[in-house]
C-alpha cells in the first residue's frame, strides 16, 4: 500500500509540475536533480546505515517504495521549491519558501516512518530538520552560482 501511496502522489506532482509554466532552464532543472541526487543518498545512507538513527524495512515493498521517494520524489519537491522562489523578488519571501521546504520535506520522511517504510531507532525531528537544511541549502547555493555562471 505505501508504494502506491508515494507513487500517486508522486505522479499527481510530476504531472503538475510539466503542465505549469516554468522560470527554470532545462539546464537547471537536470543539474538540480542530479545535484540533490550527490547529496541525498550518501548522506541519507550515512545516517540511516553507519549512525543508525533510521532503518530501512527489509520488506521489498518497502525498499522499493523508500527508493522511489528518494529519486524521484524529493528531488522533484525541491525542484519545484526552487521554482517557486524564482517567483519572487524579496529576499524574505525565498528564505520562508526554502523554509517551508524543508518542514514539508520532513513530513515526508515522517510519513516514511508513519507507513513502516521507514523503522525509527534514535530518530528525532533535530536530526530530520538538520538533514533536509542542508540537502535543501547546499543544492540552492550551488544552483544560484550555476544559474549566475551559466545565464
Amino acid at each position: 500500500m505505501s508504494i502506491s501511496v508515494i507513487s500517486s502522489i508522486t505522479l499527481l506532482i510530476l504531472i503538475s509540475f510539466c503542465v505549469a509554466p516554468k522560470k527554470m532552464h532545462i539546464f537547471e532543472i537536470i543539474f538540480n536533480w542530479l545535484v540533490v541526487w550527490l547529496l541525498i543518498h550518501p548522506l541519507s545512507w550515512i545516517i540511516y546505515v553507519n549512525l543508525m538513527w533510521l532503518k530501512v524495512s527489509t520488506k521489498l515493498v518497502d525498499f522499493w517504495t523508500y527508493a522511489f521517494d528518494r529519486l524521484i520524489l524529493i528531488p522533484l519537491l525541491i525542484i519545484i521549491f526552487f521554482e517557486i522562489s524564482l517567483r519572487f523578488e524579496r529576499k524574505v519571501a525565498k528564505y520562508i519558501t526554502l523554509t517551508v521546504a524543508i518542514f514539508i520535506l520532513m513530513m515526508d520522511e515522517y510519513a516514511l516512518i508513519q507507513m513502516g517504510v521507514l523503522l525509527k531507532l534514535n530518530w528525532n525531528i533535530y536530526y530530520s530538520f538538520i538533514e533536509k537544511a542542508f540537502i535543501l541549502l547546499v543544492s540552492y547555493f550551488l544552483w544560484t552560482k550555476f544559474r549566475r555562471k551559466i545565464f
